[in-house]
């Protein structure tokens, strides 16, 4: 039962990680096929998770080996933590479904109605569940891997958006000649 949670919790932070990749390379023209880089900024985000979560996993790990009685606590603080992800996730996916399946008006609607929101909302769902699972516990170690955690998953869309994106975001030329005619334009 706890690897089955352990697997959840890595399977949903890999899709999270591939996602938020995903989002940091975003914000070019939708007319131009990009789908190859779309999949590259997806498996960036998927290789920064699995990077960023390796001390939370070392941490676990080397917990459970030296003191396997706390095994019951890291299975209460991730089950409390999949109660938590896994209806977001689910309504996430079955958006993003929408989105792969469905002619264009029920793609922009499962857009704006899900995947929007939900985005905006993804920090506070990613802290909520750290909170309950560390509320569940009253080990330190758990803790601090759930911190580990948190952090691992909320840095990965702003740190692949630095390492691979930002050259590659539009600058305002304001004070070029050139720059205030496009001001203009706008």
């Amino acid at each position: 039962m706890t690897a089955a949670i352990a697997a959840a919790l890595l399977v949903l932070a890999l899709l999270d990680g591939s996602f938020a990749g995903f989002r940091a390379s975003v914000g070019r023209t939708g007319l131009i096929n990009h789908r190859r880089s779309d999949y590259q900024a997806a498996r960036r985000g998927a290789v920064l998770i699995c990077v960023l979560l390796a001390p939370a996993i070392a941490d676990v790990c080397a917990e459970v080996l030296v003191h396997p009685a706390q095994l019951g606590q890291y299975t209460r603080a991730g089950r409390a933590m999949l109660a938590v992800y896994g209806p977001y996730a689910l309504l996430v996916l079955s958006a993003l479904a929408c989105y792969a399946f469905l002619n264009w008006r029920l793609k922009y609607l499962a857009s704006a109605l899900i995947l929007g929101p939900f985005t905006l909302l993804r920090p506070l769902v990613v802290i909520l569940g750290a909170a309950l699972g560390v509320t569940l516990s009253t080990d330190a170690a758990v803790v601090t891997a759930v911190g580990l955690s948190v952090v691992a998953v909320l840095a990965v869309e702003p740190l692949a958006g630095r390492l691979w994106y930002a050259r590659h975001r539009p600058r305002k030329h304001a004070t070029t000649r050139r720059g205030a005619w496009l001001d203009r334009r706008r």
